[in-house]
């Protein structure tokens, strides 16, 4: 049984996974919960800067780099628990 907050959670996966294929450039139907930012997808960087500004605009949050953590952008899952808890406390951090 699928419940509101799982609907939520795969809603969000799937709009950090497109904002990933705009900044990437490629196509990530096959990106999960569990791919990795950079091993998996070539995150670098440049493109990481790219992608917090992407995430402030879709999901219109404010991240501040200086609480963003290394382990926020291991996975996409870790992405979505970061923007949970940005968008719960108003802000990031």
């Amino acid at each position: 049984m699928t419940t509101h907050v799982d609907e939520a959670r795969n809603d969000l996966q799937a709009k950090v996974i497109r904002s990933l294929e705009v900044v990437l450039r490629k196509d990530l139907a096959e990106a999960t919960a569990q791919t990795k930012l950079f091993e998996e997808l070539g995150l670098d960087s440049t493109s990481v800067l790219e992608l917090l500004m992407t995430l402030e605009d879709d999901h219109g949050i404010e991240i501040d780099p200086e609480t963003l953590e290394p382990e926020h952008l291991e996975t996409v899952g870790a992405v979505c628990a970061f923007i949970e808890v940005s968008a719960a406390s108003g802000a990031a951090g």
